[in-house]
């Protein structure tokens, strides 16, 4: 108990230079601290945010205010000073905003109903193909296209197959894939390279340059 009241603060009407609020949110954190902070981080997100949000704005603020505090606190260390302390912390809660909002336009996704269409080897062809536009260019770049499509069709399994398409073929981005796939990053780049390594080998069996295409996934 003695020591509990040593490391407890004082706590302090305002924060007003960047030393004082790196002191207040170091371990052991100042609670009035955490909780003047989250207000700003409030105040500030709702302008910035709110002609991104249709509705619910804010319980939305307020969840991204929550993770972004988090994350101040997550990365107290790593500040440098170059600027305002709440200047940064807002920088922090403004992406994460954004960041939120953008993996919710795939809220409605499931990247078990995506499957590769004509659609989707249109924008692989795309995605591929190099700045010469001859005739003989388009065709040999249409059939490397077909073998990878049917390389990844009939040697990689089911896992690679979803992660591969999600991924290279589809654009998901990878939180939105690492949750769909209820899985963590690491697990999901160890498929993608295992899923890449398997086409790589088959298109060397074929006497097909792999760098050619794989650099392109």
């Amino acid at each position: 108990m003695l020591n509990w009241f040593k490391r407890r603060r004082k706590e302090k009407a305002s924060y007003e230079t960047n030393e004082e609020w790196i002191e207040a949110l170091k371990p052991p954190v100042d609670e009035r601290a955490v909780k003047l902070l989250r207000q700003q981080l409030i105040r500030g997100l709702k302008p910035a945010l709110h002609k991104y949000v249709d509705r619910e704005l804010d319980q939305f603020v307020e969840d991204v205010a929550q993770d972004a505090l988090l994350k101040v606190l997550d990365n107290i260390d790593s500040f440098r000073g170059e600027s305002k302390l709440l200047t940064w912390a807002m920088k922090i809660a403004v992406r994460e905003g954004l960041t939120e909002l953008r993996l919710k336009r795939y809220d409605d996704i499931s990247i078990e109903d995506l499957k590769p269409d004509d659609d989707s080897r249109e924008v692989f062809s795309l995605t591929v193909a190099g700045n010469e536009i001859s005739p003989d260019r388009s065709l040999h770049e249409s059939d490397l296209v077909d073998k990878v499509m049917t390389i990844i069709n009939e040697e990689l399994t089911d896992k690679q197959k979803q992660a591969i398409n999600a991924l290279m073929i589809q654009g998901l981005p990878v939180p939105v894939v690492v949750k769909q796939m209820d899985t963590n990053r690491n697990a999901l780049y160890k498929l993608v390279h295992d899923a890449r390594l398997k086409i790589k080998n088959k298109l060397e069996i074929e006497g097909i340059d792999p760098d050619e295409m794989l650099n392109k996934l």
